[in-house]
């Protein structure tokens, strides 16, 4: 298994790290107090966000195929909902404190673009990380042909690997319009609509749209016949 572990709502920001701003502090005095709490607040954002790129890095570069289904958790569900947890409890602060301290509302605006920006990059990392891990396993853990070949032009099958995998990304309603989708594969020539391109520059593997933001990913075969395609795997494309 993987080192990887899931994000909880404060992984990237903590509002503990403010704990030490009060309403109770001299006027007088409350924006030199304030300042550096808020300024290590944004510090320590961005040092939690770095670490969490590198962790998420480390992990295609350890090819942790195991990780694809928590990182997809992470990007639609996890980091969204932290960022969203960690903006409100900065609101509910500056309510309790910055409203009666209103020379501290200016400290404010840094913090709060610092904690969406780092939640908007881990995000985008765990897309990436999670599509390079898929093309990964579609070479390291290739399938075998499902069914009889298909298409009268543009040969293709689905692998024996490919319904679990979709299962692990897409919700039945996806796979449902993914799957009408796939079938234009086997048309001569393939539509343009399809968008059939090389997944990156090994060019054993190639891609398709699936619907939305999702993609097929499509390996490279040979048999007596020709090449066909492999149908490996399928999921939203990172950003």
């Amino acid at each position: 298994m993987s080192a990887f572990l899931p994000f909880s709502d404060d992984t990237l920001f903590d509002a503990r790290w403010l704990s030490a701003l009060s309403d109770e502090v001299p006027r007088a005095e409350a924006l030199d107090r304030a300042r550096p709490v808020v300024a290590d607040a944004i510090a320590r954002t961005g040092a939690a966000g770095a670490a969490a790129l590198a962790g998420i890095e480390a992990l295609v570069a350890a090819a942790a195929l195991d990780a694809i289904p928590a990182l997809l958790a992470a990007e639609t569900v996890e980091l969204p909902d932290a960022a969203a947890a960690s903006e409100r409890s900065i609101h509910e602060l500056m309510s309790r404190v910055a409203y009666k301290r209103r020379e501290l509302m200016p400290l404010f605006p840094e913090l709060i673009e610092r904690v969406a920006a780092v939640h908007a990059a881990a995000i985008r990392a765990c897309g990436t990380a999670r599509w390079r891990l898929m093309a990964a396993r579609a070479r390291m853990q290739p399938g075998r042909p499902s069914s009889p070949i298909q298409g009268a032009g543009t040969r293709y099958v689905k692998s024996d690997r490919f319904d679990a995998r979709a299962a692990e990304s897409l919700p039945g309603i996806d796979r449902t319009r993914a799957d009408r989708i796939l079938k234009r594969l086997g048309e001569t020539p393939v539509p343009d609509e399809l968008e059939l391109r090389p997944l990156d520059g090994g060019g054993d593997l190639w891609t398709i749209k699936a619907g939305g933001v999702s993609r097929f990913i499509l390996r490279v075969e040979r048999d007596r016949r020709g090449p066909f395609y492999m149908v490996e795997d399928v999921g939203p494309q990172a950003a």
